[in-house]
Order: structure tokens, then C-alpha cells, then sequence
């Protein structure tokens, strides 16, 4: 089945105002003591309230040693994305792409629909996320002191 782009969860554990989504979740687990050489377990129940902001802010990156393979790779896999480049190989032109990327690239089994079908949403729309051609690459300064631009 294809990939929804969009979800609501209907559930009285789920809130959708107009600022963020709260959402009431049961963590249930067990304790267990000894007494006189018989173990005994006492089932608890811990209630937590996640409350996630619906705009998503701006995100800036200051990455130290951005000469390293980590640095480059992810701010050259941003630019070549935000800037759509492409390039000629053997097998045809080949374009930028977040092929590999959890978050952009991934789906999640929401479950399945009334036929028996899995229906799978991007990972992308399970919460509010800032983008990534959005991120701001930032180093700092120089040895000098001198500001870099950001990216």
C-alpha cells in the first residue's frame, strides 16, 4: 500500500491543539522484593505526558572539526540536496537524494486498514521535524577569531 503523507491518531490519550500535540502514555512495568526466600512481584504503572511543539524551530548545526568524515559527508549530503545537483554517470544522470536517511527516507507501519492492508506513513510525519535542507551549518570561528560564514 502507498505511503500516507499525512495522520492523526483519534485516541482519548491524544490532543491536538493548535500549538502542540500531548499525548498521555501508561509505562507499566514490575518491582519485585524477596521475602523469606519467596520472590514476589508488584506490577507498576508510571503515567508520563509528552507534549511536542507543532512549529518546528530553526535548527543550527556548529560542527567541531567539520574536516572529519562525519562533517563533510552530512553538510555535502545537505548542500547537494538543497541545491539539486546532479551529475552524468555510465548508467545516466543521477541526482541528489535522502535515499538511506532514517527520517526522509524511511516509512512506519501505522497498522492495517480495513481490507488487511499494512499502511505505512513516512517517518517524516510522525512528529513535527525540522527538514533537513532547513539546517544551518555553522564552524565558528577561525584560529584568528574571525567569524565564519554559516552554510
Amino acid at each position: 500500500m502507498e505511503a500516507a503523507a499525512q495522520f492523526f491518531v483519534e485516541s482519548p490519550d491524544v490532543v491536538y491543539g493548535p500549538e502542540a500535540i500531548e499525548a498521555q502514555y501508561e509505562y507499566r512495568t514490575t518491582r519485585v522484593s524477596r521475602e523469606g526466600g519467596v520472590l514476589k512481584v508488584h506490577p507498576t504503572t508510571t503515567r508520563f505526558t509528552f507534549r511536542t511543539a507543532r512549529q518546528v524551530p530553526r535548527l543550527g548545526v556548529m560542527l567541531v572539526g567539520w574536516g572529519g568524515n562525519n562533517g563533510s559527508t552530512l553538510t555535502a549530503a545537505v548542500l547537494a540536496n538543497r541545491l539539486r545537483l546532479s551529475w552524468p554517470t555510465r548508467s545516466g544522470r543521477k541526482e541528489a537524494n535522502y535515499y538511506g536517511s532514517l527520517t526522509q527516507a524511511g516509512t512506519v507501519s501505522l497498522g492495517l486498514d480495513a481490507e488487511g492492508q499494512e499502511v505505512f506513513v513516512p517517518f517524516s510525519v510522525l512528529l513535527p521535524m525540522v527538514a533537513p535542507n532547513d539546517l544551518v551549518f555553522d564552524a565558528g570561528a577561525d584560529p584568528q577569531g574571525h567569524p565564519r560564514l554559516p552554510v
